[in-house]
């Protein structure tokens, strides 16, 4: 190979190196340039929006009817002449007389107090109070059924038949409070002691509210405990 060619064959290789160099730094640009335009468009666009409030002018306008006065004063204005202000005038058969702001908002008070007193006393007319209790009553329950010692102030006129009840161990104490009605129905019945087994509490319950007191006069509603002890055998 002679010198010639051998700088030819140099001078070829540069230029290809020289070539791919371009060509890949102008994909490498292409690529960057594009990245660059995709990150900036699906970056979201965050604007805020202000609202200016507008004031909102309110003219109250205030009419007063007297005789000749409002003629007077439209002629007065179209010739560009001041207006003065007219003297009291009497108030006449016919005229509207316009209630002062304190005597409406006195009024409008006075209202409001009548209409709240009226619900109140309509939310407790008819509606009974709850007095003190009328004492204790106390049961022993057995296999052959119940003692129920009356020791209250006020008469029991019907017991109900005490439900057949059992259980595999023995029950603990129950207790419960009676709301009874003026009629002498039981309205409400509370446990306070459970016996440990929920269908004798059940039982008890519904045997309770059957049971019928005397009625009394006047919208009263009286409260009583009770209390079931329960005795093997």
């Amino acid at each position: 190979m002679t010198k010639e060619e051998s700088l030819l064959e140099k001078g070829l290789y540069f230029l290809t190196a020289l070539v791919i160099n371009l060509i890949f730094f102008t994909l490498l640009s292409t690529y960057l340039l594009f990245a660059r335009h995709s990150y900036e468009v699906s970056r979201p666009i965050t604007l805020l929006l202000e609202e200016i409030p507008r004031e909102e002018k309110v003219i109250f306008e205030k009419r007063t009817q007297r005789a000749g006065g409002i003629k007077e004063k439209l002629e007065k204005a179209k010739e560009g002449k001041p207006v003065p202000s007219l003297p009291p005038v009497a108030t006449k058969s016919g005229d509207v007389p316009v209630a002062s702001k304190e005597t409406a908002e006195e009024s409008i008070l006075s209202e409001i107090e009548r209409k709240v007193k009226s619900q109140k006393a309509e939310a407790t007319q008819g509606k009974p109070t709850v007095s003190e209790s009328f004492g204790e009553l106390s049961g022993v329950v057995s296999g052959s059924g119940v003692d129920l010692a009356k020791s209250t102030t006020r008469k029991i006129l019907y017991i109900p038949p005490f439900p057949q009840l059992r259980a595999t161990e023995l029950p603990s104490t129950f207790q419960a409070k009676l709301w009874v009605e003026p009629s002498g129905r039981v309205a409400k019945v509370e446990v306070l002691k459970r016996s440990g087994v929920p269908e004798i509490d059940n039982a008890l319950v519904q045997f309770l509210k059957s049971i019928k007191f005397e009625p009394i006069e006047g919208n009263i509603i009286q409260t009583g405990i009770i209390t079931f002890r329960f005795k093997g055998g």
